[in-house]
């Protein structure tokens, strides 16, 4: 079983409308609703592939209750559950029929209590505790002070047990990662220039960061930049891995799939094979964008495009 931590999870409604503009009043044509969280999109791609995947993550109000029967109902997934007292929030994404368009609006952040922050790494204790899992993911960003250093501690308990860490944060809670790091470590170009306080880091900046992980004990890092290639670090060499071309229907949910990647193929071989850890994440990757729904991808489409990405080697350390 692989646990995916979600801290600041939402729910994720969609509404397409026609073309407009603001000030107009719109009815829409259609409307969706998913659980959202990046987290929550890892067990969804990780279930596609055929793996068991639970989600842990905080959820409150009658918003939150309406989330955890998603995931139960409609994703079929057995999620572990911290209330809150602060209700989840939602993101609206409204979609512009017949063009790429789309704009979310997002609620604020909700609180999260010292004692909620304590219930989930106890949960998530318990459950390592029974020696049933396989993989730890956390994913996405931290939504209050007292869950900054929530991930780093979660490091901690799965490290101490032999269980790999999959990590894809950034903010706060990528700044209060200390002592023990994650196996793997994955965000984006624009995070890394926020950690590196940056606008606009160079190849040279990112494979310094790359670098810097894997000296802290990392044995894999991954650095995204939407269709552009994608920075590897594994163990002391490093690849720059080009994805095929494609006409995007949604990248949404794209990294998180790319991450599902990584640890469907690390706990299949070990992480050594380093060219199969590339072209299936990014495959993984690749599927998402083509399909509108985040993280409904077909494992097969997911080998194909993998077999197109192009991979080359750069200088080691």
């Amino acid at each position: 079983m692989i646990l995916c931590v979600t801290l600041n999870p939402c729910l994720d409604k969609t509404l397409s409308v026609p073309a407009w503009r603001p000030g107009e009043s719109v009815r829409g044509h259609a409307t969706g609703a998913v659980v959202g969280g990046k987290g929550n999109n890892v067990a969804r791609a990780l279930t596609r592939l055929g793996r068991r995947a639970r989600p842990v993550t905080f959820l409150g109000g009658p918003t939150g209750q309406y989330c955890e029967a998603l995931l139960r109902n409609d994703d079929g997934l057995d999620p572990v559950v911290i209330p809150t007292a602060s209700e989840t929030r939602t993101i609206l994404t409204v979609r512009t029929e017949g063009s790429a368009d789309q704009t979310a609006f997002f609620d604020p952040d909700p609180s999260i209590s010292v004692e909620e922050a304590t219930a989930l790494i106890q949960s998530v204790e318990r459950i390592l505790a029974e020696g049933t899992v396989e993989a730890l993911t956390l994913s996405g960003s931290s939504p209050a002070d007292i869950t900054h250093g929530l991930y780093s501690d979660l490091i901690a308990s799965a490290r101490a047990r032999k269980v790999p860490v999959f990590l894809d944060t950034y903010g706060p809670a990528l700044e209060a990662i200390w002592g023990f790091w994650p196996t793997v470590i994955q965000l984006n170009r624009r995070e890394a220039g926020i950690f590196l306080r940056k606008n606009n880091p160079s190849e040279a900046d990112l494979l310094g960061l790359l670098a810097k992980w894997t000296r802290h004990g990392a044995l894999c890092g991954v650095i995204t930049n939407g269709p552009e290639p994608v920075l590897v670090a594994h163990r002391s060499q490093r690849y720059r891995a080009t994805p095929p071309k494609i006409d995007v229907v949604n990248p949404i949910g794209s990294g998180d799939c790319l991450l599902a990647g990584l640890v469907d193929t690390w706990l299949s071989n070990g992480g050594h094979d380093v060219e199969s850890l590339i072209r299936h994440a990014i495959g993984c990757a690749v599927a998402n964008a083509l399909v509108w729904d985040a993280a409904a991808i077909d494992p097969a489409e997911a080998t194909r495009w993998g077999e197109a990405v192009t991979i080359e080697a750069l200088s080691a350390d």
